[in-house]
């Protein structure tokens, strides 16, 4: 049953309001070939894992620098220890469009590109553009 949110980093749920309107992408499921090959009649015969991996986009609003902080806190809050920490492997339940259910997931978050729009020396704040993190799972 779907309960409003669509992530969350360890026990803490990442408010909607991070995410930008039509800025949630899942590739749920993914199928993984052990072994594919074609026959002499070149039909397809596959076998595939029963482990199914998701990957996850997630386009993320523009923010000032402490809304930044917050964001990162609630990441943070995910990883289980310091080479976790290294890796960026993190604990996250999600909403799988696939089986229209939540999921639990270890997912690492693959490097992330940073933009400033606006360094403001007087109040001494930063105004970081949109963009986009990606999580694939373990």
């Amino acid at each position: 049953m779907f309960e409003g949110w669509l992530i969350k980093f360890g026990n803490v749920i990442l408010p909607n309001k991070f995410i930008l309107a039509d800025g949630w992408n899942s590739v749920p499921n993914q199928r993984i070939d052990i072994e594919a090959y074609r026959d002499a009649n070149v039909f397809l015969h596959r076998e595939t894992s029963k482990n199914y991996k998701t990957s996850l986009k997630l386009n993320i609003g523009e923010m000032n620098l402490k809304e930044m902080e917050a964001f990162k806190a609630v990441i943070g809050l995910a990883t289980l220890g310091i080479n976790d920490r290294n890796q960026r492997k993190l604990s996250v339940t999600y909403w799988n469009d696939e089986e229209l259910a939540y999921r639990h997931a270890q997912m690492y978050m693959r490097d992330t590109e940073y933009s400033i729009h606006i360094v403001d020396e007087i109040s001494r704040d930063i105004e970081y553009n949109s963009f986009t993190i990606e999580l694939i799972e373990y």
